[in-house]
């Protein structure tokens, strides 16, 4: 919504079709988010606070979380797309590669989503092979959108040349990195926290 939003209010061409806002909707997002429920636990769940009980659903981490890897998604798919139409280069790959970004947002949001605070390198892309499996599902039908004639005519795609893939894993990364720096903060922040939670562990020992 916001990309749509910001490309009007900045007279840009729409950057997505409606039938891309649904795939990126049902199908990429539908391939990963129901198998992030198979996460395992993440080894230091006994150093963290109890959870209160009256805790809201939403707390403000999560929001601002949430903003970060919504902002993050959103420059990147926004600068890219119109950094490409700056470059005179045909509307419909550049509307095909806009798409594109955004997808591959979503699959480094996937790994984003693994753990709260640590880090998708720490953790592993193996350690939850239901996901691994999503990704690779995503990748395979996202492929199929662009490289397959009757998915062109309907999702308003065209074949992207294989050396772009590098530029969009690039710049759809952004979504990643950003959230790294917020876990590194959110892990340094913790440590102190952590201790004690260790030490009251020990008297009750």
């Amino acid at each position: 919504m916001l990309i749509l939003l910001i490309a009007l209010f900045l007279g840009l061409p729409l950057p997505l079709e409606a039938v891309q806002i649904l795939w990126i909707n049902i199908v990429t997002e539908g391939a990963l988010t129901i198998n992030l429920v198979m996460e395992g636990p993440e080894g230091d769940e006994m150093l963290r606070r109890p959870i209160p009980r009256e805790e809201a659903l939403i707390t403000r981490p999560m929001l601002g979380r949430l903003f970060c890897m919504v902002a993050s998604a959103v420059v990147a798919t926004l600068g890219f797309y119109e950094w490409q139409l700056s470059h005179g280069l045909p509307f419909g790959l550049v509307r095909t590669e806009t798409f594109t970004i955004l997808a591959v947002s979503q699959w480094f949001n996937a790994l984003n989503c693994q753990s709260a605070t640590q880090s998708v390198f720490r953790l592993g892309l193996f350690k939850n092979r239901w996901l691994l499996s999503g990704l690779l599902l995503a990748n395979a039908l996202h492929l199929a959108v662009i490289y397959t004639g009757p998915m062109n005519r309907i999702f308003h795609t065209q074949p992207i040349p294989f050396a772009d893939f590098f530029l969009i894993g690039v710049v759809a990364s952004l979504v990643l990195w950003t959230e790294e720096a917020r876990k590194l903060v959110a892990r340094v922040l913790a440590k102190p926290r952590q201790f004690d939670n260790l030490i009251s562990a020990e008297c009750f020992r």
